[in-house]
């Protein structure tokens, strides 16, 4: 999928948000530099499993996402799957916006997390189930290729 199919879905996901947020910038950023504003973020970092993040700046929210990266993750699923994954970690980050949780620290961020991941599995079980999904289909990816 490329990108401008993407931002259609992140958009429509965005306007279709049913709690009260400022709306975000949206961008989407080549790997190596998405990978340094992982760095910037002083947090810990897992490149290859981070399709988009979400950070505060001056003028508002911003989130990030790298297309190579959301298309890794999602090239074994169907058009439509690829569709309620790009909705799916939209949604995540749009929680993490609401929440309104500012992390400075590990900690906070772990915490940050771990909230938005109990409302994510609340409000949104189908996009839920998806995130579990590609998770557990790259986590046996890198088992196999370990193996070998």
């Amino acid at each position: 999928m490329n990108k401008e199919e993407m931002l259609l879905i992140i958009h429509d996901t965005i306007l279709n948000f049913r709690r009260k947020i400022k709306e975000p910038y949206v961008t989407f950023l080549e790997k190596k530099r998405f990978s340094h504003y992982l760095d910037l973020m002083e947090l810990e970092k897992h490149l290859n499993k981070t399709p988009c993040f979400v950070s505060e700046t001056k003028g508002g929210a911003v989130i990030y996402y790298c297309e190579d990266i959301i298309n890794k993750l999602s090239k074994d699923l169907s058009k439509e799957k690829k569709k309620e994954f790009i909705e799916a970690v939209t949604l995540h980050e749009l929680l993490h916006l609401w929440n309104g949780i500012r992390a400075k620290n590990d900690e906070q961020a772990i915490f940050s997390e771990e909230l938005a991941q109990e409302e994510f599995k609340k409000f949104y079980p189908k996009h839920s189930q998806i995130l579990e999904e590609v998770k557990q289909r790259n986590n046996k990816k890198l088992y196999k290729s370990l193996r070998n």
